[in-house]
């Protein structure tokens, strides 16, 4: 137990050491899967590889852009508005905590929302570096990110033909089978993911527009994208849509707001997400909401972003290549 300690203590710092790297490795194979269908058409149809892979990555690019060049209007014209709201909604929330049934006192509500900025602080802002150096941090990954992928789509083919001729014949099935059952529950994460933040941030924004609630599409758009971090990102989101329904419309609107967040959330972990993820994908709540907590605690969004696919495709993997996958203790992250 003291030696399995000390390599997990000592990895988890290596990690902590290059986790640009890290990182940039992990949404390259994100991307790699996502784009591999795409690059793959070209390829069939008599285009180089290199230049299919080229192709895939740059219209992805110009798409990415596009969205962006969108979405960042749309934020920055509301923010101030939505800064506003939330301070309001913050001080009724203190007034009632004061003068409510739970009577607390200053001194409390100071001392609890130290406890919760410290923590928000961890999971938003726990990064390695801060400042000018942290944009240095990001273009760096950002630019591996790319590069990365783009060798992925390009060689991934080769090397995992060259990988299985060094690996024992009674391994190299259970590996190209892992590497299949990977890329593929990569590809389907990311755009079953997708469809669940769509189908959120829909019914919540025509809500919002139904209640009479302003920055209807920039509530949308942080609904849709609170949906890449299970649980707690959608949970936020929301919570911000009925902030800014009770500040602008009324007590009345916030409590539908409220009601429609929740039953939005519900129908989807018990309808939608079972319908895009299937069984494949498939984890616990306690797993997700661990997983996503451990992983922005370690390693700031990113980490509480990649903590839940990484481990549902490693449960897909592991199913896939196991004997008898019902009796493993991985399986036990299904429920």
């Amino acid at each position: 137990m003291v030696a399995i300690g000390v390599v997990v203590f000592f990895g988890f710092r290596v990690l902590k050491t290059v986790s640009v790297v890290i990182f940039a490795i992990v949404f390259a194979l994100f991307l790699a899967a996502v784009l591999w269908r795409p690059a793959r058409w070209l390829r069939d149809r008599g285009w180089n590889p290199g230049l299919a892979s080229l192709a895939t990555i740059l219209l992805a690019t110009f798409l990415l852009a596009g969205v962006i060049v969108f979405i960042i209007p749309q934020v920055a014209n509301s923010f101030d508005t939505l800064a506003a709201d939330v301070t309001e909604t913050w001080e009724s929330l203190h007034d009632w905590l004061i003068e409510g049934p739970l009577g607390l006192t200053q001194t409390e509500i100071d001392e609890y929302t130290e406890r919760i900025a410290e923590w928000l602080q961890g999971i938003g802002g726990n990064s390695i570096l801060g400042g000018a150096t942290a944009i240095l941090e990001f273009i760096t990954g950002a630019f591996l990110v790319v590069v990365i992928t783009f060798f992925l789509l390009k060689d991934g083919e080769d090397l995992l033909g060259k990988a299985l001729a060094r690996t024992p014949d009674e391994t190299s099935h259970k590996f190209a089978v892992g590497v299949r059952v990977g890329r593929q529950s990569l590809a389907q994460y990311m755009g079953g993911i997708a469809l669940v933040g769509l189908f959120d941030a829909t019914l919540i924004g025509i809500a919002l527009w139904i209640v009479g609630a302003p920055l209807v599409v920039p509530l949308a758009l942080l609904v849709f994208f609170g949906a890449y971090i299970p649980l707690i990102g959608a949970f936020l989101s929301g919570l911000l849509a009925v902030a800014v329904t009770f500040v602008n419309v009324g007590m009345t609107q916030a409590l539908i707001m409220l009601a429609v967040v929740i039953v939005v959330q519900q129908f989807e972990g018990d309808v939608i997400m079972p319908l895009v993820f299937g069984s494949r994908l498939r984890l616990h709540p306690l797993v997700v909401l661990l997983a996503v907590t451990a992983g922005g605690l370690a390693f700031g969004l990113a980490g509480a972003f990649l903590a839940v696919p990484l481990i549902a495709v490693a449960v897909s993997v592991h199913e896939a290549i196991a004997e008898d996958p019902e009796s493993a203790y991985l399986n036990l992250a299904r429920g």
